[in-house]
């Protein structure tokens, strides 16, 4: 069972994952990765997602990512052009030692999403994630969800939003082949 403290384990585990790839790490790469970890491969984290400005967006780990950063679990480094971008902070190795377990056991889950869309851009994020939620919540086939997306965010083109469709099917077979959707 996931709980609160395993939870910011795993967020943290999955922060420091994104760093060793050189991702940006900053709020909308967490946002998305976690999405995924949750919706894609079924990690029950528990977080609420709503469609927001650059796709799925969770208010609950908003609010969890700034309570982590006030237990310093996790702090912000500031980076230019874009803000600041999270690594894991003073008090993250207590988590993952006490939570090693919970950490380990999704282990490939967390490698699977890092190596899939920790180096992607903010607009390729938005893109794929609302593919996976529009797929989720509509229950549509693919040239739905590329009209479902068009619809919704009027600033995809077509041809990008199969793209996303596209490559959102393909994570979904890999994902499936590898086992690892719980």
């Amino acid at each position: 069972m996931i709980n609160v403290l395993s939870r910011k384990a795993l967020i943290i585990s999955l922060i420091r994952k994104m760093k060793k790839k050189d991702s940006w790490t900053g709020e909308t790469h967490i946002q998305k990765c976690t999405y995924f970890f949750e919706n894609l491969l079924m990690v029950p984290l528990k977080y609420n997602f709503i469609l927001y400005k650059h796709g799925p967006f969770s208010f609950e780990l908003r609010d969890e990512l700034s309570s982590m950063l006030a237990d310093n679990f996790i702090e912000m480094e500031p980076r230019r052009p874009y803000g600041a971008s999270f690594l894991p902070g003073k008090y993250a190795n207590v988590l993952a030692t006490e939570y090693s377990e919970i950490i380990d056991k999704y282990d490939v889950h967390t490698d699977y999403i890092v190596d899939k869309l920790a180096n992607k851009s903010v607009k390729d994020l938005e893109r794929i994630a609302t593919a996976l939620y529009v797929k989720i919540n509509k229950d549509l086939v693919d040239d739905e969800i590329v009209n479902q997306i068009t619809a919704l965010k009027p600033h995809i083109t077509k041809q990008s939003a199969r793209e996303a469709v596209d490559e959102l099917n393909n994570f979904i077979v890999q994902a499936n082949e590898k086992n690892i959707i719980c």
